[in-house]
């Protein structure tokens, strides 16, 4: 043991005398740069370049094996700028001396600075590079490479060199990768773009294969396709298994300022956060703790995906934490609409699961927030040849308020002027008809297919529960239906078609209104309950054209409405009529005598006929316990104007809304012509029909009176007729008497 020993440190003692002798000796009887015109030769005959060592190479033997250089330049490839392909300023490593005795690579920091390279694309294709990359191996050559050596002693040959596994990638331990101030230019003439990366910094830890590395990276950078700039600063931790091919990025960070014209603001501020592992063999990837912030939205979540180098599939949760709307606008300089509540678009968020490929995307547990509204539900899109995706959605909504969305009503002062009537409706032009215009080649390439439901919504100040919409649209059809909503009491039911296949669209429209409280509907749409009551309204409507005002001028259809138990207020007939009688007999009604400016009735009934937007009617029927109220006329969509007739019949005057002064009047059919415009409607009793039918009943009433008369006298006649008979029959039975009492 102990001659074992002796031999040991024998052969110790001889190492370290050799080794001292190398780092004393070969620096004295070996100088590198004694060698840098041969190596610069080198290079010109091997590639045509100009290589030049410009300072002086460095040497260290102990306890590293090391060499550092100055500044290096590379010359450019024949037909490219005189511009040096690449230069170093200063490149140095030191490799640690003993565990290479023991088939162990051992660096120090590897440094590089001031590394500058010029890559390039000629009009033609070739590259400034395509030299260095070796010219392709013959056919012979590949052959002659590639048959089997002619010795049969294949022992040597298939066997690995010594220790070769022990000295392979495994075995390599660096203490770290410094470059810096480093800078890529990249000019592609051929699509005339050009890159650059400059003041580029790469720093890492140490460096083994078996435990994590930390990595920093930062660089400027400078595009032309499409014109930007900025900076970027990464992090991460790699970890590599190259065994089982799996690579993981933990930890990392990016952040980037990026500048350019077509940006929002001019410049994007970008953060991103995220663990990040791939799976090679198995074709796997694993996005965690993800986390993406700019111009004030932040994305969050986690994604998982298969098959990333084929037929991607993924799945995973995405999070947009609360933002604002408007500031978000703002931010990417779109004007945010003003709405009637300045409060309304300042608060959303969303948080979906979504999974698919990158032909079908599921979204699943969808959950929108916006102000205080919940929607919530599930959607598809499925990606195609088709211009636009294929979407199917079911999404219910719980509570909205769509007033508070819509521009602000305007104000206006009693010292304005009054506002014109608005003129009568002409076909739209110029940018007004392009506004208004139905998107047809949209609306055929639309691929729907979906359900949504509102709980509570207000709109236009209309209150409605219990919304249900299905919608399907496919090669320009679009259909919503069933479509229905409880309102008022009441409740709607819709079927609306469009067919936008041709260049003039049809429209389709059938809908009813079943026990509706049309008061308080008017009144909280137009703040004017000028007709009250139970009512049912059906329509069936057609109409064609691509502006709304095509649409008013080809409308064609019927409609029924029938209520009970109202009011039609803004005209009281009773009164009207009774301000009528006066006129007639040249008098006025004593003032305070104007009664509730409405007329009540049990029941009103009609139906129209709509051809071309013009509105016909002519079975109007209002009945209330004193009037009976017909009506014919016509009403025009397209300009809005009035033209009707209202016949009043007046029943009873005992009572009610006319009293005993209108007895006169009773029985007479009193005409009241309603003109003028939607928004400016005129009431007018025509007098001269008036005079006429009261002429015409006192004529029947002097007719009466004298039919009356003769008929009196006729019966008064008669009786005493009748009393001179029986007068006579009295006095010839006296006669008979006497004569036989004789």
């Amino acid at each position: 043991m102990k001659k074992a020993f002796k031999i040991i440190g024998a052969l110790v003692g001889l190492l370290l005398v050799v080794i001292l002798a190398a780092v004393l000796i070969i620096p004295m009887i070996f100088n590198p740069n004694d060698h840098k015109g041969e190596i610069e030769l080198q290079v010109k005959e091997a590639t045509g370049r100009e290589l030049k060592i410009n300072d002086d190479i460095e040497l260290t033997l102990f306890p590293w094996i090391g060499m550092s250089l100055g500044e290096v330049t590379l010359g450019n490839a024949p037909g490219f700028d005189d511009v040096q392909f690449a230069r170093i300023e200063r490149a140095e490593v030191k490799l640690r001396l003993m565990p290479l005795l023991s088939q162990r690579v051992e660096a120090s920091t590897v440094i590089l600075h001031g590394l500058r390279l010029n890559l390039a694309i000629a009009e033609d294709g070739t590259t400034n590079w395509d030299d260095l990359a070796g010219e392709p191996v013959s056919d012979a050559a590949s052959a002659q490479s590639d048959a089997p050596a002619a010795s049969t002693d294949t022992t040597m040959a298939d066997a690995p060199a010594p220790g070769a596994s022990d000295f392979g990638l495994a075995a390599l331990a660096i203490g770290g990768l410094h470059i810096d101030d480093a800078e890529v230019n990249y000019d592609d003439s051929a699509s005339n773009v050009r890159y650059a990366v400059k003041q580029l910094s790469l720093k890492t830890g140490p460096v083994s294969l078996n435990a994590p590395l930390d990595v920093s990276f930062s660089s400027q950078f400078e595009a032309s396709e499409p014109e930007m700039s900025g900076q970027l600063d990464l992090k991460t931790r790699v970890q590599f298994d190259l065994g089982n091919e799996r690579y993981s990025f933990h930890a990392t960070t990016l952040d980037a300022t990026v500048r350019g014209s077509d940006l929002p603001q001019g410049q994007a501020a970008i953060q991103f956060g995220a663990d990040i592992d791939l799976d090679m063999k198995q074709q796997t990837a694993a996005l965690s703790a993800f986390k993406l912030t700019s111009y004030g939205i932040e994305l969050s979540g986690a994604f998982d995906a298969k098959q990333i180098l084929g037929d991607v599939a993924f799945d995973g949760d995405l999070i947009i934490s609360e933002f604002n709307p408007k500031a978000v606008m703002q931010a990417f300089e779109i004007e945010p609409p003003e709405t009637a509540d300045p409060a309304a678009m300042s608060r959303m968020q969303l948080a979906m699961a979504i999974d698919g490929t990158l032909q079908q995307y599921n979204l699943q547990k969808l959950q929108i927030m916006l102000d205080e509204t919940l929607i919530a539900g599930e959607a598809q899109l499925v990606m195609s040849d088709a211009p636009m995706p294929a979407v199917k959605y079911a999404l219910t909504v719980d509570q909205i308020d769509a007033d508070r969305y819509l521009p602000p009503v305007a104000e206006t002062s009693e010292a304005e002027a009054p506002v014109e009537p608005a003129p009568v409706a002409t076909p739209a032009s110029g940018a007004g008809a392009a506004a208004s215009t139905l998107p047809l080649e949209t609306l055929r390439e639309l691929n729907v297919n979906g359900t949504f439901d509102v709980a509570k919504l207000k709109v236009s100040g209309l209150n409605f529960s219990e919304i249900k919409t299905a919608v399907a649209a496919k090669a320009g059809v679009i259909r919503m239906h069933p479509l229905s909503a409880n309102l008022y009491q009441g409740q709607y039911k819709g079927d609306i078609k469009l067919d936008a296949r041709t260049d003039v669209p049809k429209l389709s429209m059938n809908e009813s209104l079943k026990q509706v409280h049309i008061g308080p509907l008017l009144k909280d749409y137009m703040d004017d309950d000028m007709v009250r009551g139970v009512g049912n309204v059906e329509a069936k409507l057609t109409a064609d054209g691509v502006t709304p005002e095509a649409v008013t001028r080809s409308l064609n259809g019927t409609a029924n409405i029938a209520f009970v138990d109202g009011a039609v207020k803004g005209v009281n007939i009773v009164h009207m009529l009774r301000e009528a009688q006066a006129k007639l007999k040249g008098e006025t009604l004593p003032p305070g005598s104007e009664e509730l400016k409405e007329t009540d009735f049990a029941e009103m009934k009609a139906s129209f006929n709509i051809t071309d937007g013009l509105v016909k009617n002519n079975d109007l029927s209002v009945k209330s316990p004193f009037l009976r109220v017909g009506g014919e006329g016509q009403v025009n969509l397209v300009n809005e104007s009035i033209d009707y007739l209202v016949k009043t019949v007046i029943t009873k005057t005992e009572q009610g809304q006319g009293g005993a002064e209108l007895d006169a009047l009773r029985g007479l059919t009193i005409p009241v012509r309603v003109s003028g415009t939607f928004a400016k409607p005129e009431f007018k009793p025509e007098l001269g029909d008036l005079l006429k039918a009261q002429a015409e009943k006192a004529v029947e009433e002097k007719k009466a009176e004298a039919k009356a008369e003769v008929e009196s006298r006729m019966v008064e006649e008669k009786a005493e007729f009748q009393q001179k008979l029986e007068a006579e029959k009295e006095q010839l039975k006296d006669k008979f008497k006497g004569l036989f009492g004789r």
